[in-house]
Parts: structure tokens; C-alpha cells; sequence
């Protein structure tokens, strides 16, 4: 086939693709969209830099403050992180994000307070009750207190002779 030829059917037939900037829905309500961290509920714990594979995230601590990074660039879109957050601070997009021309235009910086987690309070141990009078005096009746030692039992084991 002639180059010209080919050339002229891709002439004739028009575009193709669709014209960008192109405003496209997604059909997937499974779609792994752009990382989104809630900062109220964020603990800065780290676990989500932990599991990250492409280390999109990072968690850097300096004291009671903390820096949550996202690079959307470096991001496999795998969710783990997701998975992995306890207090669920962090959450997908749905939709498609939005087109740029440098890797750090989507970079997503927070700095934030690092909050104590909170526990229930601990009620206080129970003493262990003390036994009735009577128990201890009952303990005081037995002959080993008294002074005076129990028989030994019986063996229980063969002697050599019933064993020949």
C-alpha cells in the first residue's frame, strides 16, 4: 500500500479521538481515582507511607507536627494505603483527575497537629477478697500446722520382684 494512499484515507475520515480537554465520565463505580486524606481524621501514624509501593505518600514527623505528602505522579493507584488506614482518613476519587503538564502540579502537601490517640480509661484492679475467719480456722486444724507431718501414700509403682 502507498504511503500517500494512507495518508489521504486519514485525511478523509476525520478525527478519531476526542479533543482534549476532554470532559469523560467514568462507567466503573470501581474506578481508582486520586488519593484524598481528610485531615480531621488523620493521626499521622504513617501506616499508609508504610504500605505504599511506589512511596507516593510520605510522613515526615518533626515533634507534635507532622507533613502528610502526596504525589499523585509516583501513585500505582493500588489502594493499599486505603486498605491499610485505621482511622479511614483516607478516601479515592471517582472521577478521572485533571490533566496536567508537570509531574508535581497534582502534589498534595498538609501539614498538621499530630493528635493523641485517645483510649477508655482503665478502671482500677478489684482486691481479691479476703477469706471468711472460719476458712483460717480450719487451716489452723490441719496437722501439718499443728506440727505433726501426714503419713506418705502408698507407692504406686511396681516393686522389682512382681515385675520378675
Amino acid at each position: 500500500m502507498n504511503i500517500f494512499r494512507l495518508i489521504f484515507q486519514n485525511l478523509c475520515h476525520g478525527t478519531v479521538s476526542y479533543a482534549l480537554p476532554h470532559e469523560h465520565q467514568c462507567t466503573s463505580n470501581q474506578y481508582r481515582g486520586l488519593i484524598v486524606n481528610d485531615p480531621t481524621l488523620c493521626v499521622g501514624c504513617g501506616q499508609c507511607a508504610y504500605v505504599c509501593p511506589s512511596a507516593a505518600i510520605e510522613v515526615k514527623r518533626s515533634g507534635d507536627t507532622y507533613s502528610w505528602t502526596y504525589d499523585a505522579a509516583k501513585c500505582a493507584f493500588c489502594g493499599r494505603c486505603i486498605e491499610r488506614c485505621k482511622p479511614h482518613s483516607l478516601t479515592m476519587e471517582s472521577q478521572l483527575p485533571p490533566l496536567y503538564s508537570r509531574p508535581d502540579e497534582l502534589k498534595v502537601v498538609q501539614n498538621m497537629e499530630r493528635k493523641k490517640p485517645v483510649r477508655p480509661p482503665v478502671a482500677p484492679a478489684a482486691k481479691p477478697a479476703e477469706a471468711p475467719v472460719a476458712v483460717k480456722a480450719e487451716v489452723a486444724a490441719t496437722p501439718t500446722a499443728q506440727g505433726v507431718q501426714p503419713a506418705a501414700p502408698a507407692e504406686a509403682s511396681p516393686r522389682k520382684e512382681e515385675l520378675a
